[in-house]
């Protein structure tokens, strides 16, 4: 009956971490501006990162998928040729490109981050249950 409990309780952490409630946040101006931009906006559930590219002078920010979070697709959706970005998943990560900094096609993963959490989580159940 014990092992009951704890497959249910394990189930009902997995919905709550599992869940896709949570949604990113990020500096949002579709046009090029010459300095970061000020509006932030939700993104959509199928755009999971925040994007900033540098062109020049020009500077992108808006919603991302972390998927296409490469300079050539990103390049060639901008119709720019040269780029400095960043991709990133954390709420208004997108706010400036720091000087020096190097291209990033890497974005960091909240899955990742919610997958070790509750692989964590699991032990700890699995520990006291069994």
């Amino acid at each position: 009956m014990r092992a009951q409990g704890g497959l249910i309780l394990l189930l009902l952490l997995l919905a709550v971490f599992c869940s896709t409630g949570v949604s990113l946040k990020c500096y949002n101006c579709l046009d090029p501006v010459i300095s970061p931009c000020k509006i932030n906006s939700t993104c959509s559930p199928n755009l999971d990162s925040c994007l900033i590219t540098v062109s020049g002078k020009l500077v992108y920010q808006q919603c991302w998928r972390s998927t296409d979070c490469d300079a050539k697709f990103i390049m060639s959706r901008l119709e720019l040729t040269n780029i400095k970005y960043r991709c990133c998943q954390v709420d208004l990560c997108n706010y400036k490109l720091e000087e020096g900094s190097k291209p990033n096609n890497e974005a960091t993963s909240l899955l990742e981050k919610m997958a070790l959490l509750g692989t964590s989580v699991l032990v700890a159940i699995s520990k006291l249950c069994f």
